[in-house]
Formats: structure tokens, C-alpha cells, sequence
């Protein structure tokens, strides 16, 4: 999953392009954002996967798995 806690403060990224959205206060604050933004999270080969939307547009990801 693409979210970065190296500050202590949670900051979603694309898993494709690494393209970093922002620090947030709380998990849920980054959350929201990333919805807001139009990113995002598929499950590729078992893993959960951050996906912005330029990716999105350009990337041939694979279909989400259950």
C-alpha cells in the first residue's frame, strides 16, 4: 500500500509513479484526500495498491483481484 509514515504523519503515493500526495494529520485525513484526488486502491496479486490518476489513464494495470 502506498503510504509513507517516515515523519510520523501519514502521506499516501502512487505505487506506479511514487508521486507523493501530501502529509496528514491522521490515516482517515489521508484517506479522504486520496478519494478527493480521483487516486485509486486496487488489490494487484494479493497486495493493496495506490494508483493516481495520471497512472490510471496511461498504465495498463491488471484487473482487481478478490
Amino acid at each position: 500500500m502506498g503510504m509513507d509514515y517516515s515523519y510520523q504523519k501519514p502521506a499516501p503515493y502512487c505505487d506506479v509513479c511514487q508521486t507523493e500526495l501530501g502529509r496528514f494529520d491522521t490515516f482517515e485525513e489521508a484517506v479522504r484526500a486520496k478519494k478527493e484526488a480521483g487516486w485509486i486502491s486496487r488489490k494487484i496479486n494479493g497486495e493493496w495498491n495506490d494508483i493516481c490518476p495520471s497512472c490510471l489513464q496511461y498504465e495498463n494495470l491488471p484487473q482487481t483481484q478478490k
